[in-house]
């Protein structure tokens, strides 16, 4: 297989797979179906524990953030409320390995 199909055949699958987890020392780039932006307010502590584990797992702040957030969605005993309480603690947990 040379180089050209190698891409090809790696472009089909990440089309397919848009919501794929996104391993360490892959290059994050623009251009897929996501068009919603949600900000999101946090304190120092918690921003920076946010960032520590992204720059240790490779990635940006904000891709961690959906990560962690669209894994929370995805559980099937989602609440609002448990996923907000969970989201709190753990960014809580985080901000304290931190500091």
């Amino acid at each position: 297989m040379g180089i050209e199909e190698l891409i090809a055949a790696e472009a089909e699958a990440a089309e397919k797979n848009p919501d794929a987890q996104i391993r360490p020392g892959s290059k994050i780039t623009r251009g897929h179906n996501r068009v919603r932006t949600l900000q999101v307010r946090l304190n120092e502590d918690e921003f920076a524990a946010l960032t520590s584990v992204a720059e240790r797992l490779g990635v940006p702040a904000s891709t961690l953030a959906r990560d962690l957030l669209l894994r929370e969605l995805a559980s099937p005993s989602a609440s609002p409320q448990a996923v907000i309480a969970r989201m709190r603690a753990d960014l809580d947990a985080l901000a304290s390995s931190v500091a």
